[in-house]
């Protein structure tokens, strides 16, 4: 009976070891990690100076006013994250609202010497780097992109907990010439050379966000170059997938990145069928990391701000039959990503650093950017005339 109960132990102690090293196994296998998710909003707030109003050709657009509403609407998101374009002149007015949102970018200024971009964060914004396109078109006409510095703002971004990404917010060149659409094509290429360079550096994934100025179902068989590269520089060759895309042509429409015939039947592709609606110029693209964090896009749509948002935020009194004015000439961009890390993730943030305001440099390059423009004006004096008649 001593036998059969020492047989017994043994068994038992054999199938209790068994079961740990399984266990071990699996755990070795399917290691734990760290979840979460990040709301992003990205809106072009067109803060530019109501030119129209000078002439008396627009007296009941304001400005300053429109971005008040604005800072007010996106103070009541509780997004995690809002990137902005073209916030010049009215700064003042969009952030005073934002009183949820302390941790900001640096801003550049109005016209000229602004770049117009500008990042509203929960979290600390880390290594903020300002780079103007190298190449822009349009000096009265065709955007005036050459009077304004726009560019590519580069932020390091916390997402969660130790969970950091390279954060893009641009605003590409303008217009449908084939000057301005020469230079968005070098915009993009210019923009995917620095993605890869920042990603085989330091492997974090990516977000991207602004305004595009170019859609990709513009790219057909019959005009295999209507995306102005954007797919090709961007999707294929950073490595990036769009969340619209992915999430609306791809997933409901069976679609991809060069067929977008079902979602065209379905909705039109004229410029008042898509824009601000679907696949429009506000974009997010992304892409996981080489650090084992991955990203998801979950859900995205475009929202258009209205006066009458700010009204209901403030409590205010909305006249009955007051039709709603759209505050900006563009629709926001929301997006709500998903993110996975390892469990034993941790971040170098040896490099990070918090850019302080420099006021004497941002003088500097106001003046600088001044001169230059004016420069650019007298050399197109005559387009300048014909332009204000």
């Amino acid at each position: 009976m001593k036998n059969v109960k020492r047989v017994l132990a043994v068994l038992l102690s054999v199938l209790m070891l068994a079961s740990l090293a399984a266990v071990g196994v699996y755990a070795e296998d399917e290691p734990e990690v760290k979840t979460g998710a990040v709301s992003i909003i990205s809106y072009n707030v067109a803060g530019l100076p109501n030119w129209k109003a000078l002439t008396g050709e627009d007296t009941e657009t304001n400005v300053a006013q429109n971005q008040t509403s604005i800072g007010t609407i996106l103070n009541a998101s509780g997004a995690d994250i809002i990137a902005v374009q073209e916030d010049f002149g009215y700064h003042s007015s969009l952030v005073k609202p934002l009183t949820n949102y302390k941790l900001t970018t640096n801003h550049t200024g109005g016209v000229p010497g602004g770049d117009g971009m500008n990042i509203y964060a929960k979290s600390r914004i880390y290594s903020e780097t300002r780079i103007p396109w190298e190449k822009s078109y349009g000096v009265i006409d065709d955007g005036a992109d050459e009077m304004t510095p726009k560019g590519i703002l580069y932020a390091v971004l916390a997402i969660g907990d130790g969970v950091y990404v390279d954060f893009y917010d641009i605003h590409a060149d303008a217009y449908g010439d084939a000057g301005s659409k020469a230079a968005r094509r070098d915009n993009f290429r210019q923009l995917a050379a620095l993605i890869n360079e920042n990603y085989e550096k330091n492997g974090r994934p990516v977000i991207v966000t602004g305004d595009f100025n170019i859609s990709g179902h513009h790219k057909t068989e019959a005009n295999p170059d209507g995306d102005d590269g954007f797919t090709e520089l961007l999707i294929e060759g950073a490595g990036l997938k769009d969340a619209w895309t992915e999430l609306v042509n791809i997933q409901e429409y069976g679609g991809s990145y060069t067929d977008f015939s079902a979602v065209i039947e379905d909705k039109g592709a004229s410029y008042t069928d898509y824009w601000g609606k679907w696949d429009s110029v506000e974009k997010f693209l992304y892409k996981d990391g080489t650090n084992g964090v991955t990203l998801n896009a979950e859900n995205f749509y475009y929202q258009w701000y209205t006066d009458q948002h700010a009204a209901q935020i403030n409590d205010e009194a909305w006249e009955e039959g007051r039709e709603a004015q759209n505050l900006s000439d563009h629709a926001a961009a929301i997006v709500f990503f998903s993110y996975t890390a390892p469990a034993d993730y941790a971040e170098n943030t040896d490099d990070l650093k918090v850019n302080e305001p420099n006021f004497l440099k941002k003088i500097f390059n106001k003046i600088k950017i001044f001169f230059q423009d004016l420069r650019k004006l007298f050399s197109h004096l005559g387009d300048l005339f014909k332009y204000v008649k």
